[in-house]
């Protein structure tokens, strides 16, 4: 069945903030984390990554930190931590402007444990961030640029759904990262970026204190 979508990047897109190092710093000051430890940890693998040119030693590292949360502290990071300070304005008056047959989709990088909470703030239909097994290691890679697409493909044809191209949206700040996810729909849109590009619409999105 064709239906629209609306695909929303997370990071700089819906939030004003890379949400890992904001988790950092909720970790930080409620010392679910030790600061020392902890940025050893991450100068070690940013070595190795970059000996091995392999940017997954790092994101395996950096989402880690995981294991020092439970479920409560997640929820609360996302719902009372980056809601509603971190949260664009303009990214809610978008998402509610879509009619009710859109199927709305969260697609980021971010790591799905804290990820499926923004769906306790607003009603997506699916959120799709990167894995995680239980060894707080990716299990189906890192979802961003061309895996991002990948598991948006898997999941549509697991539920059957085609994507009405025409009337579908996508956002993100990062025309970079993320023209692979906007090229899937025919209504691009880039967040407070400076990149201009034929075929996609530049918008300027704020939060509460930079309004």
């Amino acid at each position: 069945m064709k239906r629209k979508l609306a695909l929303y990047d997370f990071d700089k897109t819906v939030v004003d903030c890379e949400s890992i190092v904001e988790l950092y710093k909720y970790g930080f000051k409620n010392k679910k984390i030790k600061f020392a430890r902890t940025m050893a940890g991450l100068a070690s693998a940013y070595i190795r990554s970059k000996l091995a040119s392999d940017f997954n030693i790092m994101k395996n590292q950096m989402v880690s930190i995981l294991k020092y949360f439970t479920e409560d502290d997640l929820k609360e990071f996302v719902t009372d931590y980056l809601f509603p300070k971190f949260f664009f304005v303009e990214f809610e008056d978008e998402f509610y402007s879509h009619d009710e047959d859109t199927i709305k989709i969260l697609c980021s990088a971010s790591a799905t444990p804290y990820l499926k909470y923004v769906k306790d703030l607003y009603p997506f239909d699916y959120i799709i961030g990167t894995d995680l097994g239980g060894d707080y290691k990716l299990t189906r890679g890192n979802n961003k640029k061309g895996v991002k697409v990948k598991n948006i493909r898997d999941l549509l044809a697991q539920e059957g759904i085609e994507i009405d191209y025409e009337n579908s949206s996508a956002y993100s700040d990062s025309y970079d990262d993320d023209k692979y996810m906007l090229r899937m729909t025919k209504n691009r849109f880039l967040i407070n970026s400076k990149v201009k590009k034929k075929g996609y619409e530049n918008l300027s999105w704020h939060t509460e204190e930079t309004k």
